[in-house]
């Protein structure tokens, strides 16, 4: 016996067995239980979902002579099974679509069925008939004889004449979700006695793209390639994939701005034959599930990235970033139909995301006074704010605190130009409000800061937090140690403070208002603030405020004399400030 395709010896023959569709089967299944037949179907959808199958699942129903339509044991069913009977009339559109065609098929309608109930007209790509001929099956489609229906299937349901659609009941089929496909697949596994992989099985329903047809031709194709056992790397290499991992890889090449780095892996995966077209789609779903990640914090509802791999990508990546890169590759990917080789279209994509380069400007940090006040270290501390020590602890005075004069430069530091004074009530307030729960959470997450790094877009933020230690926070409120006094000094700046706090927020979650302090003072205030506890001195909790901060408009934006004299001049809608280059 010749051998037969996967999706042929396992076609559905009862409604039962059919995958997805549940609204079209629930339908016919009661249509056919309450004898509601009607003359005309018209079944549309992509292809591979179902189409044909159905039409011969309800020829076998209608003409069954069991109890269970279909019975697939009368006659009959057998027969429509085999595709032997004699009332049951398959034709193709594509070669069957003229006037002339048309014209013996009406002649051949008024005869009765031989052996069954009713004769029933398969019409498979009815969309492929000219106008004659559809113009020709109007009236006889309209007004059949009892005895007969037309079951028609197309994948293009706007090519068909209006006046043939209404004279139908239309069923529109949709593509089975990678769910069903999956779950059919495995039943078809266990029967055939292969092996095969969870992740593999997933990833053939993605290529099949709700296609049942093609989900089991894929299959079979990969079985044949590896038949002892079907993994996800056998898959990958059949259709010229490549994993997650170096799919990943990829997007953090892109984010680093490395050109060539990014065009030496493209030509990697070129030499392996990847397709092109999968690539980019792939790469825009894990885009895709990074947004809706960052701002959901829910695996369950991520079409491609697992937890582990949502650690390996997301604290690299911005949503403001993932968008761009879709952007740049959707507009690619429109383009790809248009031209024989697409990577060409791809590389210039990778081109233009590397090129994406945010130019920051790079000043010096000049002179700044530590306040001359009692200045608090952090504490972890319960709302009880346990104690640390038993010792008698002296007051802390003025003159116990150093005054610190120096200057400094550093590319991550904006330029200072007025003291900063950091007034250590705002940083009691939070220290008597501070809760172990929160602060142990943003220990937690602040190594992550580090990964930051390899960000052209975030490595300034991540490269002036990534040394500082959490050493106390409240709701809403957070106060970082740094070894060296220019660290405290930028993150006190307070031009960098709304770049910072955005940064914070994208990293913990929620946004905190933050003060830096110097980790030398941290003895000190830690005596302070257990001397101030143990005489009941600790100030009431209030708001949380920052007075180095509040002073001053964080929308504001400095512009030169130069700038500003041109504005004057010629108004702010024609007037643009560029740097020097």
């Amino acid at each position: 016996m010749a051998y037969k395709a996967l999706y042929r010896v396992y076609r559905p023959q009862t409604f039962d067995d059919v995958a997805g569709q549940e609204h079209i089967v629930t339908t016919l299944k009661h249509a056919i239980a309450e004898n509601k037949i009607a003359h005309a179907y018209l079944f549309c959808g992509p292809r591979g979902t179902g189409k044909t199958t159905i039409a011969k699942l309800l020829a076998k129903a209608v003409n069954c002579t069991g109890n269970n339509k279909p019975c697939n044991e009368c006659s009959n069913c057998k027969q429509i099974t085999q595709g032997m009977h004699p009332d049951v009339i398959e034709i193709d559109a594509a070669s069957n679509n003229g006037v002339d065609e048309v014209r013996d098929l009406i002649d051949k309608i008024n005869y009765a069925p031989t052996q069954s109930k009713y004769k029933i007209y398969i019409i498979d790509e009815v969309h492929m008939m000219t106008s004659g001929a559809f113009n020709a099956l109007l009236k006889t489609l309209e007004e059949p004889p009892e005895h007969v229906i037309f079951i028609m299937a197309t994948t293009e349901v706007h090519k068909i004449l209006p006046t043939i659609i209404s004279r139908c009941q239309r069923f529109d089929f949709t593509k089975l979700s990678n769910q069903d496909i999956v779950k059919r697949m495995k039943v078809i596994i266990e029967k055939e006695n292969f092996s095969c992989d969870d992740d593999a099985l997933e990833l053939i329903a993605k290529l099949a793209d709700g296609g049942m047809r093609d989900a089991l031709s894929i299959l079979e194709q990969c079985v044949a390639y590896n038949d002892q056992h079907l993994t996800l790397a056998d898959v990958n290499a059949v259709y010229g994939l490549i994993s997650l991992e170096k799919k990943i890889d990829l997007i953090k090449v892109l984010l680093t701005k490395d050109m060539k780095q990014a065009l030496q892996l493209l030509d990697q995966m070129k030499t392996n034959g990847i397709d092109i077209k999968h690539l980019t789609l792939d790469l825009v779903d894990i885009l895709k599930d990074i947004i809706i990640y960052r701002n959901t914090k829910d695996e369950s509802i991520l079409f491609v990235l697992s937890k582990s791999y949502l650690d390996s990508i997301v604290p690299y990546i911005s949503c403001e970033e993932a968008f761009s890169m879709i952007d740049i590759l959707m507009d690619a990917s429109e383009k790809y139909a248009k031209v024989i080789n697409p990577s060409i279209y791809f590389e210039l994509a990778i081109l233009k995301i590397c090129n994406q380069v945010k130019k920051e400007k790079v000043v010096e940090v000049e002179k700044v006074i530590v306040p001359q006040q009692d200045v608090i270290q952090t504490i972890q501390a319960e709302e009880n704010h346990e104690e640390y020590t038993d010792e008698p602890i002296e007051q802390i005075t003025d003159e116990d605190i150093p005054t610190f004069d120096f200057e400094q430069k550093d590319e991550i530091e904006q330029q200072v130009t007025d003291d900063i004074i950091v007034d250590t009530n705002d940083i009691m307030n939070i220290l008597v409000q501070a809760q172990r729960s929160i602060l142990e959470n943003i220990q937690e997450r602040w190594p992550i800061i580090k990964r930051y790094l390899a960000n052209l877009n975030t490595a300034k933020s991540a490269a002036m937090l990534c040394d500082g230690t959490p050493v106390a926070a409240c709701p809403g409120g957070l106060v970082i140690s740094f070894e060296h006094q220019p660290a405290v000094n930028a993150v006190n700046y307070y031009k960098n403070y709304k770049q910072l706090s955005a940064f914070l927020k994208e990293i913990l979650g929620d946004e905190y208002r933050f003060v830096a302090i110097q980790s030398d003072a941290f003895a000190d205030m830690r005596k302070q603030f257990i001397l101030l506890k143990r005489q009941n001195k600790l100030p009431e909790p209030h708001e949380l405020t920052l007075k180095h901060i509040d002073s001053h408009d964080l929308d504001h934006e400095d512009i030169s004399e130069a700038y500003a004299y041109a504005i004057d001049l010629f108004g702010s809608d024609i007037t643009e400030y560029k740097e020097k280059k």
